[in-house]
């Protein structure tokens, strides 16, 4: 699979609510908002970027990428980003990626990538300890399967995916692409 046939979707339109609700996509870490952070490791890979934000959208659109907002209204959660993202994409493919992960690597997208087949349409990372299910590569086809669990109140990345064709991507566990910022603590902390 070429990297011109996946598009690259940054999740950056959560509430916040752990980080006094701030967008977590503009705190800066070392000087930079996150989601700059994550556009400098993917930008000289592809162009096939969009942004999944609800709030602040004009600042998100100054970055240069489309800028696309929930369908589902409310914040329903990170599976309703992938699905307003899906339906904005015109490759087959969709990898996500949350935008509070400062030591995100393109290294992650390279190990996804490699592992399409024709006999999944859902890829999952997991660090040998547990799943990431916000680091996703899904299949355009699952457009219709998205829009019907969200529609009945489903949440869960988990529930969602287990109930569709899925393989994990497993990573060494010391790797550190999956740490993220979740805390005003653990900013302060990493801005150290």
């Amino acid at each position: 699979m070429k990297i011109n046939n996946i598009s690259i979707g940054i999740l950056a339109g959560g509430k916040g609510t752990r980080m006094q609700n701030q967008d977590k996509g503009l705190v800066e870490i070392q000087g930079i908002t996150l989601v700059k952070n994550i556009l400098n490791t993917i930008s000289p890979h592809t162009s096939n970027i969009l942004i999944n934000a609800n709030r602040n959208i004009t600042l998100y659109e100054e970055y240069g990428y489309p800028v696309i907002q929930d369908i589902f209204e409310d914040f329903q959660g990170p599976l309703s980003g992938v699905y307003s993202m899906l339906n904005n994409i015109s490759t087959e493919y969709l990898l996500t990626i949350p935008c509070d992960c400062p030591n995100f690597n393109w290294l992650l997208v390279q190990e996804m990538v490699k592992e399409i087949d024709l006999k999944h349409e859902v890829y999952v990372a997991n660090n040998g300890v547990r799943s990431q299910p916000v680091f996703m590569l899904i299949s355009k086809s699952k457009i219709s399967s998205l829009k019907a669990f969200l529609s009945i109140g489903g949440r869960k990345i988990d529930k969602w995916y287990k109930e569709n064709n899925y393989k994990y991507v497993y990573f060494d566990k010391n790797v550190n692409y999956f740490e993220n910022i979740n805390t005003l603590e653990q900013l302060n902390d990493y801005n150290k």
